[in-house]
């Protein structure tokens, strides 16, 4: 034990010494972050989030930091970044950078090279006392910067990012993990679901965390997301009464379907409803002239200048981020503790019970864990599930599996994918865009192939093949490929779009399917289609089994790296409505987690209706409840619809409590 303490010592003394030669600057957490946006979508390959060059082929302001050195001198530096189009360009890449220290700018070029995240050498600077680091932006094509790391001896890190996580830690002046207080129910996703169920729990009386890795509440939903799904053609009532707040609809219309928009497209695609919003109460302590400024810094001036189109995508990014203040607010009043920009990344159990689930913030690198009797995986990825080890599902489960009709023959990888917001609008001066042949690491569009149109819709989605939890940045950046490419021909080459200019690309994607955790019951097409009646029969789904694939023509000319999909349509697989049974919603292998959201226990097949947001809202309220039941009488979710099922179903006849 002697022994074992001194190699300890001698190992701290160690890593101070080298700590004293090396300095780490972690870029999302620089002071000024000029027009670089953080990202988290390559957390699985580098445990951290990055900054990004976002401009849309425009270079984006310089994002500074000013940081103090303790040990002056002559130090080498390397950067963690890479060619963003390497997986499909072999040439330089579009996302150049610079890193600039006090008035010097290093001669290198980087983010030009490099098949995957990595360290390049971007030279050697001389270090007073203090030093403002700064990274210029050549192009505005998406690069992206990790990290910058100084270092004495010239020695670059490991390209193992697991590995050099241990040394983030060492350099990060919050090393030390933070353990909140225990709660009777941690949520992890703050998506519709996340939200709707965290709610539920929180005015019962439960002790609730939510955890979300974005910084506005909704997920999607606040992302641009609709909220489809039937709210009055549930078999019991008076759920949705709280997803109807979460979404911010008037819940005293939600049973009334004059309130609902009806949409009915030329395929015979069945009604699609969005709730009329209701911005009342709540809504108005938020302070619309700080929310303006935190969107895009406008000053009344300028915002006045925009054209029409300009100010109505500006109006519909003002109005996601004012429902997700709403919803803030609703939570904390409710009790919940809230925690934003949270990665969760770990999971620590004891047989099948999680014990505690740890994130990284990504903003300052900080490390919590949250301890807790129950857990709620809302991730959308099934994360917290897959990391405790719970059985789970992805791609679609063949025909033998369950019987169903529309599954394939075997199983395979296919899914439905990620989906981006783009709008191009017209303007005096408009500027240029590179021609398809200056951007060679773009979709080639052609007079055979384009998409006529100046922003997106549904049918932009792509990642259709790729696991959409691990890869969610490859998926984003092949969008970004298809929407430069794509708006490259329609610029240079459709007279109509000469005048117009590419203003506004998401940078996060918005997922459709990911990982689905097992619970007792798997949903199936022949559930739905025959209506098959559960005992635990709980949460109401309206949506057909709307589910996506490749158009063929896109397919044709970019195999393998589609980006624009079609729905299923038939009459056959249309639904109307159906009662999903709660062991939908629980994990058959972990026995203190809960299952919301889409990665819920359903198949590929069944998912396409129950994965819209007020039919994954209302799910949330079931959860809750069922929380409040584990929590009162000490048992398991499983136990709920064993030996307390007439409990839930009164409290969903109920209806969750509204304050």
């Amino acid at each position: 034990m002697r022994l074992l303490l001194i190699l300890c010592s001698m190992f701290c003394v160690f890593l101070y010494n080298e700590c004293m030669a090396q300095i780490l600057v972690e870029t999302e957490s620089f002071q000024d972050k000029g027009g670089w946006v953080v990202d988290h979508q390559a957390f699985e390959k580098i445990r951290s989030s990055y900054l990004m060059a976002h401009g849309m082929g425009r270079p984006v302001k310089d994002a500074e930091t000013t940081i103090a050195v303790s040990d002056p001198g002559e130090y080498h530096v390397f950067v963690s970044t890479y060619n963003w189009t390497a997986p499909w360009f072999d040439g330089k890449g579009p996302g150049a950078f610079q890193v600039k220290f006090d008035d010097r700018t290093l001669p290198d070029t980087l983010g030009i090279k490099g098949t995957r995240w990595g360290w390049q050498y971007a030279g050697s600077v001389k270090l007073g006392n203090t030093v403002k680091i700064a990274l210029h932006d050549l192009t505005g094509f998406n690069g992206r910067v990790d990290a910058i790391y100084l270092t004495k001896d010239k020695a670059a890190p490991t390209e193992d990012y697991g590995a050099f996580d241990k040394v983030r830690r060492v350099h990060n002046s919050e090393s030390k993990v933070y353990n909140t207080k225990s709660a009777d129910l941690v949520v992890i996703g703050g998506g519709v679901a996340g939200c709707a169920t965290a709610l539920t729990a929180a005015r019962y009386g439960l002790d609730v965390v939510l955890v979300d890795n974005l910084p506005w509440l909704g997920g999607s939903n606040a992302l641009g997301v609709k909220s489809c799904g039937l709210m009055y053609k549930n078999l019991y009532p008076n759920l949705g009464n709280i997803t109807c707040q979460v979404i911010g609809a008037d819940v005293s219309r939600k049973n009334d379907k004059e309130a609902y928009f009806e949409r009915v497209n030329g395929t015979g695609y069945i009604t699609a409803y969005t709730a009329v919003p209701s911005w009342t109460g709540i809504a108005e302590k938020v302070e619309e002239s700080s929310l303006l400024k935190s969107l895009d810094n406008l000053t009344a001036e300028e915002y006045d200048e925009r054209t029409k189109a300009e100010k109505n995508q500006n109006n519909n990014e003002y109005n996601r981020r004012k429902r997700s203040f709403v919803r803030e607010e609703l939570l904390r009043t409710a009790g919940v503790r809230i925690y934003q920009n949270i990665q969760v990344y770990k999971v620590e159990t004891e047989g099948k019970h999680i014990q505690s689930v740890s994130g990284k913030d990504l903003r300052s690198g900080k490390e919590y864990s949250f301890s807790g009797a129950m857990f709620v995986d809302c991730t959308g990825d099934g994360t917290v599930g897959y990391l405790a080890g719970a059985e789970y599902m992805i791609g679609r489960e063949s025909k033998e599996f369950a019987g169903e009709p529309t599954a394939p023959a075997t199983s395979d990888n296919k899914k439905m994918g990620m989906s981006m917001h783009w709008y191009a609008y017209p303007r005096e001066n408009s500027g240029t865009f590179p021609e398809l042949s200056e951007i060679p690491w773009a979709m080639q569009c052609s007079d055979e192939y384009y998409v006529d149109g100046a922003g997106s819709n549904w049918q932009w989605e792509t990642g259709l093949e790729y696991d959409n939890a691990t890869e969610a940045e490859l998926v984003r950046d092949n969008f970004l490929r298809a929407v430069y490419g794509n708006w490259s021909y329609l610029k240079n080459h459709v007279e109509k779009y000469k005048n117009y200019r590419l203003d506004y690309l998401q940078y996060i994607g918005m997922k459709r399917e990911s990982r689905r955790i097992v619970g007792d019951i798997v949903l199936n097409e022949n559930d739905i289609v025959g209506k098959i009646e559960y005992p635990d029969a709980s949460f109401t789904t309206t949506w057909t089994m709307d589910l996506h694939y490749a158009q063929k023509k896109n397919a044709k000319y970019f195999p393998g790296w589609e980006w624009m999909t079609y729905c299923t349509n038939e009459e056959e697989i249309w639904v109307h409505q159906y009662h999903v049974p709660y062991r939908c919603l629980y994990s058959k292998d972990i026995d203190n987690l809960f299952i919301g959201g889409r990665n819920m226990s359903v198949t590929h097949q069944a998912l396409g209706t129950v994965r819209v947001q007020s039919t994954l809202g209302m799910a949330g309220e079931v959860i809750g409840m069922a929380a409040v039941i584990c929590d009162e009488h000490n048992v398991s979710p499983r136990d709920v619809y064993e030996s307390y099922l007439g409990e839930l179903k009164r409290m969903m006849t109920e209806g969750g409590p509204l304050k």
